[in-house]
C-alpha cells in the first residue's frame, strides 16, 4: 500500500484564520464585529488584498 503525505492541513489553516480574526477583531464592539463579516464589506478587502498581491507580482522591485 502507498502512502500519501498530507500537502495541506485544514485544521492549521483554519487555526490560522481564527487567530488573524481575534486579532483584527479584538476591541471592537458588537456592532463592529458585524460590520467586519459583513458579506459586501469582505468581498471589498478580499478584493483589496488580492489587487495589492497583483500589484507586488508585478512591480519591478518584487523581481530582483
Amino acid at each position: 500500500m502507498e502512502t500519501t503525505t498530507k500537502t495541506f492541513d485544514a485544521v492549521a489553516e483554519s487555526r490560522k484564520w481564527k487567530v488573524a480574526v481575534a486579532r483584527e477583531t479584538e476591541g471592537l464592539t458588537c456592532e463592529q464585529v458585524v460590520a467586519f463579516f459583513d458579506r459586501e464589506a469582505v468581498r471589498r478587502r478580499f478584493q483589496d488584498v488580492l489587487e495589492r498581491s497583483r500589484a507586488q507580482e508585478t512591480s519591478p522591485a518584487s523581481k530582483g
